[in-house]
């Protein structure tokens, strides 16, 4: 059982096409997909359900394997290690974004 009280709905109102409240008769769901946001559905795994290590200090958690890298890139370039930029520069370590 739980101990939140329970809310009773008195009348439920939604903005009308002139702007203006209404009281409706049947309860109104909306979302934010409503609204034009993307949603994601997806299951999440909660922090309660990921490994933790055995004692403090010791990560012997199991190792994760990435998917993908999907829409996401590295912020760093792959580089030769004397690889240079075209105004002579060290190319490693260099961020590929704007400052």
């Amino acid at each position: 059982m739980s101990d939140r009280p329970e809310i009773e709905i008195q009348r439920q109102t939604v903005f009308g096409d002139d702007g203006q409240l209404e009281v409706t008769e049947g309860s109104v769901e909306t979302s934010l997909e409503d609204f034009g946001a993307d949603v994601d559905h997806r299951d999440q795994d909660s922090r309660l359900d990921r490994p933790e290590a055995s004692q403090f200090g010791v990560d012997d958690r199991p190792k994760v394997e990435q998917a993908s890298e999907g829409d996401q890139s590295t912020l760093f370039a792959d580089t030769d290690e004397d690889q240079q930029t075209l105004t002579g520069e060290e190319a490693a370590m260099q961020c590929l974004f704007g400052d």
